[in-house]
This record gives structure tokens, C-alpha cells and sequence, in this order.
């Protein structure tokens, strides 16, 4: 199993992230389709899980995922006692932590997942940005959590976007806008005008922009570059399958 990087954030030896493909190679050559988190039996998930851990160098068993629901809340993962069960019962859609040796990830299939790193403080987080916790500016607010609790500083830290369903693929009527259109003055620079009234809207560059509104520098911003519409055989992706998989997008911090 091979998971993707983003080049820039591997040069920092001390932190690790990836994000799950949509199928791996197994046996003989054979492609089997990854199923983690929601889909697919819990023991399969389980297995894949550790392999993709292991594909990573990670020797913990469990990813620390919390129970999304689309909102903005911030977790913060600081008592090292806490399970990945424990974890998993929390509603929230953005975790950090300082801990070490704690993988954390969200799951999306679409939403944009967003992986934070202070080189400085030796802190990380996870977030999944889909368009209700985009127009709510979760990733912004993420950023000011670590300000906050930390004392991270926004042009110290490093934001990667991983795959997500871009501005090509993802139409919405013009009262999904509405939200954006109060949340973001210059919400125009993420739309686009199609068919019948409706609207191309592109989540990613919406994320670069709440990531700059918050501080971070368009330097320290990183894209993985593609749209899990448009590449199904890598990724996948809710609006063109419907019910479907989820990917993984991992961060860890591992000791100097």
C-alpha cells in the first residue's frame, strides 16, 4: 500500500502524514478496494486500518477520528489516556493535539481535508472542511484554536489540502451561496455561474482563502491538486457514486 504525500510537508522529519487511496495492491497484483471508517465490515476496517498505519512507519493499531457532523467545533486531543473509541465519540470536525505518537484523521469522500502542522511548536491538527463547515470557516477558526491554546503563530504553520471535489465537479443551487456570500467578501473568487441559476463552487480555493484570512501564508499552503470527481480511480467521491468509501487523511507527530 502507497499513500499519498504532499512533497513540501515531507521534508519535516519529526511529522508524518498521508492520505489513503481508494484501493491498494494486494497478493498477486490484485486491486482490493480500502475500507475504512464507515464502510465496509468493522473487522475489515480494522485490518486495512493497520495496514495503511503500517504503510506509514506508524506502529499504533487505531487512527483517533472523531464523530463529524459537518459543524465547526474544535477538539482538542490532550489527555493521552483518552481512546480511539473515546475519540470517535465526540461530534466535531476538527481535532489537534500536541501529543506524540497519536495518529489523528478525518475521513472524507468530496469535503476538503485539511492537515495543519507548526513546525516551531511541534503541534498538529486535522480538519474536515466540507461546504456547511467551509461557510462556517472552520479551518480559520482551527487556526485561531492554536493561537489560542498553544500559542502557535498563524505565519508559523503549514496547511496541506488533500484531495477534494473541485470547482470543476461541484454544482450547487444559488441558496447554497447564501452563507458564503456573508461569511466571505470575496466569495465571487470561489464561484463560478453555470446553468439554470446554479453555481460552481470551489471548496479548495474557498479554504486557501479562509487559510490566509487567518493568518497563514500563501507560501506555507500546499494542494494536492486533484478532484476526487474527476479521479474515481484513485479516489473517492460521494457526488458522483452516492453511498461509497471514505478516505483517510493522517497526521502524526513523532518524538525529536
Amino acid at each position: 500500500m502507497q499513500p499519498f504525500h504532499i512533497d513540501a510537508i515531507q521534508k519535516f522529519p519529526r511529522f508524518v502524514h498521508g492520505f489513503s487511496l481508494r484501493s491498494f495492491e494486494s497478493g498477486k497484483g490484485t486491486q482490493t478496494e480500502l475500507r475504512l471508517g464507515r464502510h465496509g465490515s468493522p473487522e475489515t476496517s480494522v485490518q486495512h486500518t493497520q495496514w495503511f498505519l503500517k504503510s506509514l512507519n506508524i506502529i499504533s493499531g487505531e487512527i483517533f477520528i472523531l464523530n463529524q457532523v459537518h459543524g465547526n467545533r474544535i477538539y482538542v486531543l490532550e489527555d493521552p489516556a483518552l481512546t480511539a473509541e473515546q475519540v470517535a465519540a465526540v461530534e466535531a470536525d476538527a481535532l489537534i493535539t500536541q501529543l506524540i505518537d497519536k495518529p489523528i484523521g478525518v475521513l472524507t469522500a468530496d469535503c476538503v481535508p485539511a492537515i495543519l502542522y507548526d513546525p516551531k511548536r511541534h503541534l498538529t491538527g486535522v480538519v474536515h472542511a466540507g461546504r456547511k463547515g467551509t461557510q462556517q470557516r472552520i479551518l480559520s477558526q482551527t487556526l485561531a484554536t492554536l493561537v489560542r491554546v498553544f500559542g502557535s503563530k498563524p505565519a508559523d504553520i503549514i496547511v496541506g489540502l488533500g484531495p477534494a471535489i473541485g470547482g470543476c465537479c461541484y454544482e450547487v443551487d444559488a441558496p447554497c451561496l447564501l452563507p458564503f456570500q456573508s461569511q466571505y467578501a470575496d466569495w465571487e473568487r470561489f464561484t463560478r455561474k453555470s446553468a439554470d441559476g446554479k453555481y460552481w463552487l470551489n471548496l479548495l480555493s474557498a479554504n486557501k482563502l479562509d487559510a490566509l484570512s487567518g493568518g497563514v501564508e500563501s507560501k506555507n499552503i500546499f494542494d494536492l491538486g486533484e478532484c476526487t470527481a474527476c479521479h474515481q480511480e484513485r479516489w473517492f467521491s460521494y457526488r458522483k457514486e452516492g453511498p461509497t468509501g471514505r478516505m483517510v487523511s493522517l497526521a502524526m507527530l513523532r518524538a525529536p
